[in-house]
């Protein structure tokens, strides 16, 4: 028991004199710092795109594509993207994205850019599909037919 004991004192000691907690909790404070750093220059980047904004996304596996903005929201961005031959929707969380920035239609290719024109034609009926809905539902009610007319 007496072995056990000094084993465990010594343990202790030694972990405290060489600073084993505070190195390990230095290397996690500074991933973390690193992680905020980059979800906040993410933040920056998607504060001055808007709805239909070309951007250059790079995952933080490595991974870049281009994309159509759809939407933006605290915790990710959905967007409009091209896979093989088709336009996908997908949601991607911010702490996802290493980096993103805005991307010129000049240096785009042809099918990114028909991309572009589908993403704006849909926002854009969209758009006109509410207004005649809200318009519908405004217009007053015509008299029932078989009110009595004297």
């Amino acid at each position: 028991m007496k072995r056990v004991l000094a084993v465990v004192l010594i343990a202790a000691l030694a972990t405290l004199t060489l600073g084993i907690d505070s190195t390990l909790a230095a290397s996690q404070s500074g991933d973390q710092k690193q992680a905020e750093k980059d979800r906040a220059d993410v933040a920056k980047a998607l504060g001055s795109m808007q709805r239909g904004t070309t951007a250059r996304v790079e995952r933080k596996d490595g991974t870049k594509f281009d994309v159509v903005i759809e939407e933006i929201t605290p915790d990710s961005v959905t967007v409009l993207r091209q896979i093989g031959d088709k336009a996908t929707s997908e949601t991607i969380p911010i702490s996802d994205i290493a980096r993103i920035k805005n991307k010129s239609v000049k240096k785009m290719g042809a099918a990114s850019k028909v991309l572009i024109v589908t993403a704006i034609t849909l926002g854009v009926l969209g758009a006109v599909f509410v207004a005649a809905v809200a318009s519908c539902s405004a217009s007053p009610r015509n008299a029932p037919a078989d009110a009595d007319v004297d």
